[in-house]
């Protein structure tokens, strides 16, 4: 029965040569959207790459990117000499995903050679410091750039009283990136620029928590995170995570009442395991059953060099409990102090009327370079050359250790 609904469902698929979107940001959105439906029954097995490349009258190495990529977001498993099947751990309800697909992402870019750094005083070495992106090869002449053209002469508005939640084109640019790397497809009312993950918090825990409220964390988890919680009167339940990451139902059994569950999905800090689909829409369906909240952290996704970055746990439900936080620190470099939230739709009005009574932090002076900086496609190009950067690296440590420490240490590595 599952082979016939699966080989009915597939039959539905339709790619559209003359589409602006590749062929495989299509057949990527439409398997995903045939599973979320159901109409792929949870443990179905799926044709081979061979088959189903030939019905679909396109490339092996496009269907295979696109099971690769499904694999990694937790909706389809491999099973060794046996095939790939559906996620068979999906819950009974599935929130209805919004509209709106990630655009295809070209992986490959152009190489461009790494430009002279500046010189730059040498700091204490440390080693896998977790904190600090690599900064010699950030395109410094590229900013600089912007930076003159923006303050040789300012725009007005620059000089005069600011939207609350930040710079006009910095927001239009990071919705612009949000929907084309995280399949988020939010719009620049729902940005609010912030200086950090600390100042997130504290205008979330104003907007939306009171005080006393208990609120889910990850342990081992983020230190600066849960200093945030604490200074916004707010009660930190740290829970264990295991090779999946954070759990919901482990959560709850010592804490029933919890207001927020703070997370990060796509690359738990530090372990860096992925969660799977399955907890990543059991902690919705809680949020929902619960009228309480999921902030989803997002610190650097971007560099993931395997595949396409993972969608944003937001873009899988329309229900208004899921908080977006990310930031540019550990992207670009630390001392820009520049992030964001991206609120539900709901919460605008609540945010918009208390946000001039919140302390903006986030700089002014760098928010419209930064936007010029994205609109120019240089940050685009800055993350490819990262994420190859950072991808020869990791295979550099796993040789080394497994030259030099082999009886010591057992890596299990990411991809990111």
């Amino acid at each position: 029965m599952n082979k016939a609904r699966t080989g009915a469902a597939l039959l539905s698929l339709s790619l559209d040569r003359d589409s602006a979107n590749t062929l495989q940001a299509q057949l990527l959105a439409q398997l995903r959207r045939l599973i979320l439906d159901r109409m792929i029954a949870p443990g179905s097995k799926l044709p081979s790459s061979r088959t189903l490349a030939e019905e679909l009258s396109v490339s092996r190495v496009t269907v295979s990117a696109v099971i690769d990529q499904l694999i990694s977001e937790g909706y389809l498993e491999g099973r060794a000499r046996s095939g790939v099947y559906v996620e068979a751990e999906l819950p009974d309800q599935l929130p209805e995903a919004q509209s709106g697909t990630a655009a295809s992402v070209d992986q490959g870019g152009v190489d461009i050679l790494p430009e002279k750094a500046p010189p730059v005083a040498p700091a204490p070495l440390q080693p896998f410091d977790t904190s600090a992106p690599e900064l010699t090869l950030f395109p410094y002449r590229q900013w600089a750039r912007h930076h003159d053209q923006t303050w040789r002469r300012p725009d007005a508005a620059l000089l005069s009283r600011v939207d609350p939640f930040g710079w006009p084109s910095l927001r239009e640019a990071i919705a612009d990136h949000l929907r084309e790397w995280r399949g988020l497809p939010c719009t620049v009312d729902q940005i609010f620029i912030t200086s950090g993950v600390v100042e997130a918090i504290g205008l979330i825990a104003a907007t939306t928590l009171s005080e006393g409220d208990e609120v889910l964390t990850e342990e081992p988890g983020y230190a600066v995170l849960n200093r945030a919680v604490h200074h916004n009167r707010l009660v930190s339940v740290p829970s264990p995570v295991d090779q999946q990451g954070f759990d919901i139902k482990t959560a709850l059994q010592t804490t029933p009442r919890a207001k927020a569950a703070i997370v990060t999905p796509s690359r738990h800090y530090p372990l860096g395991v992925t969660m799977p689909l399955s907890r990543r829409l059991e902690l919705i369906e809680w949020a929902v059953a619960r009228n309480a909240y999921v902030i989803e952290d997002d610190f650097d996704s971007e560099y993931r060099f395997q595949g396409q970055p993972l969608p944003a746990m937001m873009s899988l439900s329309n229900q208004d409990r899921v908080i977006y936080v990310g930031s540019f620190s550990k992207v670009i470099f630390s001392a820009l102090r520049l992030g964001f939230v991206v609120f539900p739709k709901s919460m605008l009005p609540k945010v918009r009327s208390a946000s001039p009574q919140i302390d903006q932090q986030a700089s002014l002076m760098l928010q419209p370079v930064l936007a010029r900086f994205m609109h120019s496609g240089d940050f685009a190009i800055h993350i490819r050359r990262m994420r190859r950067l950072y991808a020869k690296r990791q295979v550099a440590a796993l040789q080394a250790i497994k030259l030099h420490a082999a009886d010591l240490l057992t890596v299990d590595p990411v991809p990111a």
